[in-house]
């Protein structure tokens, strides 16, 4: 996962519980900069932190304090991050239909249904084989399209019988649901409930644009932040997902002078993007706003915090 040293991608959420025996002192290779957090999860080149003011941060390895990184190859930190990431989920659509699965990637794929010797085959596997809530999935999206008119096993096999039992294919963008049988399965966004489609779509233009450009690594860097945050929102189902860039300005911290602040910037009315954390320097709130903003014009300020002490 490519983060600079300067920067790295920060997913936000609201009312996570925060357990005080798991958190833990985090600190940058400098010192400056630090947090007390749990571990949510992590891999060859990225952590996801839990703040106590219950924000989920992603910092990358190499810019940690080498006992941060000692730490992450513990036996404690593989165990707690398999533990986040293994746990059973469930979600439930906007029909009301509970899915039993883990969140695992986002989904552009084909689905193909066809009638043969007077069984339906989806992806050429017995739609009567399949998960029970895919079962019930595959009607929905038919009538998403306008292709029958009662999302049900009945009209869809009138239908197919109606197109001469050609196979009929249809395009889906979401997530994939692992079930808990170990095989996957996409699920449209369109089914979500608004509160997960809030909480899941996001990094969704993210990763399509890797997707479409053959990107695997920053494909697989969205994927793993979309697992991981799926692992957080089943802990808490109030939590809402924004996705932020913390940009770490650490210049010029002048013995009695200026302070670290972290400035959070939110796109002005109108505008479209992810919200910042600047890190920047001052002597006091007001003027590490003016810093951040004079870095990032068109976003209104947010919530200010300071991160270091004066010295």
């Amino acid at each position: 996962m490519r983060f600079s040293t300067a920067a790295f991608a920060s997913i936000v959420c609201s009312s996570l519980v925060l357990s005080p025996v798991d958190a833990r002192e985090w600190a940058d290779k400098s010192g400056e900069y630090s947090l007390e957090a749990d571990l949510v999860s992590f891999d060859d080149e990225v952590v996801v932190l839990r703040r106590g003011d219950h924000e989920l941060a992603a910092f990358a390895i190499a810019d940690l304090s080498d006992a941060d990184r000692e730490y992450l190859k513990s036996k404690e930190a593989e165990e707690s991050s398999t533990k986040s990431l293994d746990a059973a989920q469930e979600w439930t659509l906007k029909s009301g239909l509970t899915i039993k699965g883990k969140v695992v990637d986002f989904a552009d794929r084909d689905v193909t249904i066809d009638r043969r010797r007077n069984r339906i085959f989806v992806n050429d596997r017995l739609m009567n084989n399949l998960p029970e809530f895919y079962q019930q999935i595959v009607p929905q999206l038919v009538a998403h399209e306008g292709k029958i008119a009662q999302a049900n096993g009945r009209e869809l096999r009138r239908w197919l019988i109606a197109e001469g039992d050609k196979p009929q294919t249809f395009h889906v963008q979401g997530i994939v649901i692992e079930a808990e049988s170990g095989d996957e399965f996409a699920v449209p966004f369109f089914l979500l409930s608004d509160a997960d489609l809030k909480l899941l779509q996001p990094g969704w233009e993210k990763w399509l644009a890797a997707h479409a450009k053959q990107d695997y690594e920053a494909e697989e860097d969205m994927g793993f932040l979309l697992r991981s945050l799926a692992a957080a929102r089943q802990q808490d189902e109030q939590v809402q997902r924004q996705i932020a860039l913390l940009q770490l300005n650490m210049q010029a911290i002048q013995a009695g002078v200026t302070s670290l602040w972290e400035v959070t910037l939110y796109p002005a009315a109108g505008k479209f993007g992810p919200p910042l954390w600047v890190v920047v320097t001052g002597r006091n709130n007001l003027e590490a706003v003016d810093a951040a903003m004079k870095q990032y014009p068109g976003h209104v300020a947010g919530p200010v915090r300071r991160v270091s002490r004066r010295r």
